[in-house]
Order: structure tokens, then C-alpha cells, then sequence
């Protein structure tokens, strides 16, 4: 029976030669035994680390260990025992706060006087906080990422989840979409004031003046795949969010705060958008005001909590990016 347009159906996982491109022979190395040696397998939150631990699993016959917020080295001690394995959601191995190395630690110990292929999994986010702070990249002779998919591949997968395709219309030409509005903090001493800071959207602003001979559909999925930076979870979970009978390039965007982040909010979004999944206990302590930080970063739209648990909002997640990063959190 045909779904509606707006009735999403789970598509086929994407084939791991795209999401590795060209790190996907030395992966096969791997899988061929070619190579020894522990392996990462790194890439940002949705976009599909898990398809390639699948096929690890899959290929090795081994043994699958995933991790959830609060597991340490007991998880995994013992069930390496020779055999291949697998272990997802590494980055849950560390907490950013005094002594939380002590698991990494460990695990890293276990690695290195272990005779058997091991494939492991790591946030992107985590993984380069790691590499910067303990040089995590040294105890993996060979590392894979995730890469951006295409345009064209965003769209065959996204649209793959759906029977009945949507119209796609063009934007009028008048549209007013190319500037958004930010706010920003200026203060001084104890004073501050919101400021409103109009700003050209350079999603946009490419697609007015790049977009003339393209059919909607393709300006639709050229947009989806330059604000998702080609993450395909996070290109389906705008479309989600987004779409309807009819679409409009216009229609996509990343969900975003028209506020400044302060210090702590952009800290404590960093370590959710790298731990991808994290105990609100384990928050406690390293995150002043920490109520009042995970409420203002709910009602922005970028965060979830439920059972305490803090997850990233898949849309959301370039937007938490671009804020962390521009105020240099690691």
C-alpha cells in the first residue's frame, strides 16, 4: 500500500563504498585481513557509522559490543578474547571532567596486547577533542571517516523512504529568505543588551544566483545536502521536518537559535553533540547552572531530554556545530 508523501518508510542502508569514498580500500584491507591492527571507524552523529560496523560485523563474524553513556572498560574486558569484535559509540570511554581518561585509558591498554582485529566506532566530535588531548590517533594504525555524500545521493535516499513523490515548486523570484536575523550579546562589566544582527544567508545567497537553470527538485536536494553538509540522518531529519504535498527550496533549513550561545550553553552542547547520548548526572558538576542551561538549549530547539538522557536534535546538528566551533570549544 503507497505511503503519503508525508509518510516516511525506512529506506535501504547507505552502501558503505559512498560513505567511505576513498578510505573504503583500506577498510576493505581490513575486513581482508591485509591489515593489522586496531581501526577507527570516525564520523559525525546520523550519518551512518553504524552501516559501516554492520558490515564489519557482518564480514569478521565477530562479536558486536555497543556502549551506552556510563559503560566503562568492564563492558568490553573479557569479551575481547582473541575472535574479531566490534565496539560502537567509543567516545562513551571518557567524560570531560578530572579523571575522566581513566576508561580511554584502559580500553587503549587492553588494545594494545590484544591479537585480534578489533573495529571500533568514535563521534567525529569526540574523536578530534582526543586526538588533540591525548593523541588517540596514534593507537590506530588505520582510521576511516565518514564522508559528505553527494547531492544526488542525498536525494536517492531521502526520496527512497517514500512512495508518492511531493511537488516541487520554485521559490518566487521576490522571495525575501536571503537575509535571516541573529541576535548577539554586547555587553560590558554588568550591562547587556541583545542586539538584532541582520545577515546574508549564504545558502541562499549560492542558490539565487547559482540555481537559475535547475528544476526545484534539484535546487530542493542542493540545498538539503549544503545545510546537512551531506549527513544523510540529518538531511532526512530536516526533510522530516520540513516537507510537505509541496516543496519549495525555501522549505529546507537547519533549525537554529537567533541568540549568542554563552560560555557554558556551548560547552555543555559540545559535549552532547559528542557524546551523541549523555546521562544528565554525568552533566552535573562540569556545567554550572546546569538546569537552566539544558532548558534555554531545549527551547531552542537543540537538544532532547527523556529519562535522563540528553541526545542532539538530528536537524539541529550543523547548527550546534557552527556555534561550538565558533566560540572554539573543542
Amino acid at each position: 500500500m503507497a505511503t503519503a508523501a508525508g509518510s516516511g518508510r525506512q529506506g535501504s542502508d547507505v552502501d558503505v563504498p559512498t560513505l567511505l569514498g576513498d578510505d573504503h580500500e583500506a577498510f576493505e584491507a581490513i575486513l581482508s585481513g591485509d591489515e593489522d591492527g586496531p581501526v577507527a571507524v570516525v564520523g559525525e552523529p546520523f550519518s551512518g557509522r553504524e552501516s559501516v560496523l554492520d558490515r564489519a560485523v557482518r564480514e569478521l563474524d565477530a562479536t558486536r559490543i555497543s556502549l551506552d553513556p556510563g559503560d566503562g572498560i568492564d563492558r568490553i574486558r573479557g569479551r575481547i578474547d582473541g575472535a574479531p569484535v566490534v565496539i560502537e559509540d567509543c567516545q562513551h570511554l571518557y567524560e570531560r571532567r578530572i579523571g575522566g581518561f581513566e576508561a580511554l585509558s584502559a580500553f587503549l591498554d587492553e588494545l594494545a596486547s590484544v591479537d585480534a582485529r578489533v573495529v571500533t566506532g568514535w563521534n567525529r566530535y569526540a574523536w578530534a577533542y582526543l586526538v588533540a588531548v591525548q593523541a588517540l590517533d596514534r593507537e590506530f594504525p588505520v582510521t576511516v571517516e565518514i564522508e559528505s555524500l553527494s547531492t544526488e545521493r542525498i536525494a536517492e535516499l531521502v526520496l527512497d523512504r517514500y512512495d508518492e513523490m511531493p511537488s516541487f515548486v520554485a521559490d518566487d523570484p521576490k522571495r525575501n529568505d536571503l537575509i535571516v536575523t541573529t541576535r548577539h550579546e554586547l555587553g560590558w562589566r554588568d550591562w547587556s543588551v541583545s542586539v538584532p544582527v541582520p545577515m546574508l544567508d549564504p545558502v541562499a545567497a549560492r542558490g539565487l544566483f547559482s540555481d537559475g537553470d535547475l528544476a526545484p527538485k534539484d535546487v530542493t536536494f542542493g540545498r538539503l545536502a549544503a545545510v546537512s553538509n551531506g549527513n544523510v540522518g540529518v538531511a532526512t531529519a530536516i526533510w522530516e521536518s520540513r516537507h510537505g504535498s509541496e516543496v519549495r527550496p525555501s522549505d529546507i533549513a537547519v533549525p537554529a537559535s537567533d541568540r549568542d550561545l554563552d560560555r557554558e550553553e556551548a560547552f555543555c552542547l559540545r559535549i552532547v553533540l559528542a557524546k551523541e547520548r549523555v546521562n544528565r548526572a554525568q552533566l552535573t558538576g562540569i556545567v554550572d547552572g546546569l538546569d537552566r542551561v539544558l532548558g534555554r538549549l531545549a527551547r531552542d530547539g537543540l537538544v532532547t531530554i527523556e529519562d535522563g538522557i540528553v541526545e542532539p536534535v538530528p536537524a539541529a546538528v550543523p547548527a550546534a556545530a557552527a556555534t561550538t566551533e565558533r566560540g572554539r570549544i573543542l
